[in-house]
């Protein structure tokens, strides 16, 4: 029997965007819950912090959105932390933090290893946020790009990668992952993700025993950034 797709949300919140705005999380939500996710990848959350109003927004944001959480820091801000976090309607398993090397803000990779009903096998779900600053973070992105791609190379499943990347698709920092033989990358790549930059930064890769059978942007949420929906589907 056919199993249904894969949902993939890949959402960068602005998370510091909270202190100006005390329902901004309730408003985060309703764009994640109207999507019908399964998993999604956040960028830029809060932990602590008066930006984050002293909450802990990926804690909150499974609360409000019924699912599992977890976060990973990247690095400590101001009395609190930044980083990147996954909620899951499946069973979340365990979860790791691995530092990307990088000058300037420290970046992160965070993997949760998730089951979900009726599919065989555990997933590896991976979200990140590479260097900003953009030619002037050229470098760092390629670094961290490395990285990944070394981290990758020791999963034997299936997995799933998200993030925000901070270049577009032509980037030559990117080369490595969007012409890779390890993943693709999903959809249409002159989509546009960031609502002010009028570019694709934001980004869903799967591994090549995937099927994306869907894509959009949502084009919803207080977020400088709209987030990515794909769905996937395993062959046989």
């Amino acid at each position: 029997m056919k199993t249904r797709p894969l949902r993939v949300l890949s959402y960068n919140i602005h998370g510091q965007a909270h202190r100006l705005d005390r329902r901004y999380l309730e408003r985060i939500a309703r764009v994640i819950r109207d999507a019908q996710p399964d998993v999604v990848g956040l960028q830029e959350v809060q932990r602590g912090g008066w930006r984050a109003r002293f909450e802990d927004q990926a804690a909150s944001l499974a609360g409000l959105t019924g699912m599992q959480g977890v976060f990973g820091p990247s690095m400590e801000v101001r009395g609190g932390a930044f980083g990147n976090a996954v909620l899951t309607a499946g069973a979340l398993l365990a979860s790791e933090v691995v530092p990307l090397p990088a000058a300037g803000e420290p970046r992160t990779l965070l993997t949760a290893r998730i089951r979900f009903a009726g599919k065989p096998e555990e997933i590896a779900f991976h979200v990140t946020h590479l260097a900003a600053w953009g030619r002037w973070g050229r470098s760092a992105r390629s670094l961290q790009v490395t990285a990944l791609l070394e981290r990758l190379k020791r999963y034997r499943g299936p997995f799933v990668l998200v993030g925000d990347l901070n270049a577009d698709p032509a980037a030559p920092e990117l080369a490595p992952l969007i012409a890779g033989e390890m993943f693709r990358m999903c959809g249409d790549a002159m989509l546009c993700t960031h609502r002010f930059l009028r570019r694709r930064i934001d980004y869903v890769f799967a591994d090549p025993g995937w099927t994306a059978v869907s894509e959009r942007v949502v084009r919803a949420g207080p977020s400088d950034h709209w987030p990515v929906l794909v769905e996937l589907e395993r062959r046989p």
